[in-house]
C-alpha cells in the first residue's frame, strides 16, 4: 500500500512539473506568434497565423487542461467554474480560429492542395461544430439529454474535443513548412518550433486522454450490464 501511494504521489509530482513546463512553452509560443505578426503589421497571412496559432496553441490548449488537477491556473476553482472557464476559452479560441480561417478562405491565394490547407480547413470546421454544439448544449441541455445519457454526452464531447485539437495542432505543425514561415522565420529556428508544438500537444492531452479512457471504461461497463 505504501509503495503504491508513493508511486502515485511521485507520478502526481511529475505531472505537475510537466504541466508547469507546458505552460511556459505555451507562453513562449504566444509571445513568438505575437512578435512575428506584429513585425508584419498583422497583415494577411501574418494575421491568419496569429489568430489560428493563438486560438489553438494557447486558448484551446488551456481549455483542454482546465479540469487537470495539477493545473495551477484552475486547480483552486470549483468543478462548475472549471467548466465555465473551459467553455469561455473554447469559444474565444474557436472564434479566433474561425476568423483566421475565414481570412484565408476569402483570399485568392488559398490552395487546398496542401496538407496544411486541408487539415486546417478540417480543424476550422470542427471548431465551428464544437461552438454550435457547446452553445446548444448550454442553452438547451434537456434537448441533448433526450438524445443521449449524460455519460455518453461527456464521452462524445471529450472525444470530439481531442479530434479537434489534434487537427488544429497538426495544421500548425504543417504550417511550419509553408512559404510564409520559411520566408519570415530563420530556417534553423523552425525545427525548434516544431518540437515545441509537438511537446505542447503531448503534454496538453495527458488529462483529456486520461479522462477519455475512464469514460470509455465506464461506457463499456454499462454496455456489458445491459447485455446481461
Amino acid at each position: 500500500m505504501a509503495e503504491g501511494f508513493g508511486a502515485a504521489a511521485a507520478w502526481l509530482q511529475i505531472q505537475s512539473l510537466l504541466n508547469s513546463i507546458n505552460h511556459m512553452l505555451i507562453f513562449l509560443v504566444a509571445t513568438f506568434f505575437f512578435v512575428l505578426a506584429r513585425s508584419l503589421d498583422f497583415k494577411e497571412t501574418a494575421m491568419h497565423m496569429f489568430l489560428t496559432g493563438v486560438g489553438f496553441h494557447v486558448l484551446i490548449a488551456q481549455a483542454m487542461m482546465s479540469h487537470y488537477k495539477v493545473n495551477p491556473i484552475t486547480r483552486w476553482l470549483s468543478h462548475r467554474n472549471k467548466s465555465r472557464f473551459h467553455g469561455i476559452l473554447q469559444i474565444l479560441g474557436g472564434s479566433m480560429v474561425l476568423l483566421g480561417g475565414l481570412g484565408k478562405f476569402n483570399s485568392k491565394d488559398v490552395h487546398f492542395n496542401t496538407w496544411h490547407g486541408r487539415v486546417g480547413s478540417a480543424a476550422a470546421f470542427f471548431c465551428a461544430a464544437s461552438i454550435v454544439g457547446g452553445l446548444a448544449n448550454y442553452f438547451q441541455p434537456k434537448l441533448a439529454l433526450k438524445l443521449f445519457p449524460p455519460s455518453e454526452l461527456r464521452f462524445r464531447h471529450n472525444l470530439f474535443g481531442l479530434v479537434t485539437f489534434t487537427l488544429g495542432m497538426g495544421a500548425i505543425y504543417l504550417g511550419y513548412y509553408s512559404k510564409f514561415f520559411t520566408k519570415y522565420v530563420d530556417n534553423d529556428f523552425i525545427p525548434g518550433m516544431m518540437l515545441v508544438t509537438s511537446l505542447v500537444y503531448v503534454l496538453t492531452i495527458i488529462s483529456p486522454v486520461s479522462a477519455l479512457l475512464s469514460k470509455l471504461k465506464y461506457r463499456q461497463k454499462k454496455k456489458q450490464e445491459k447485455a446481461k
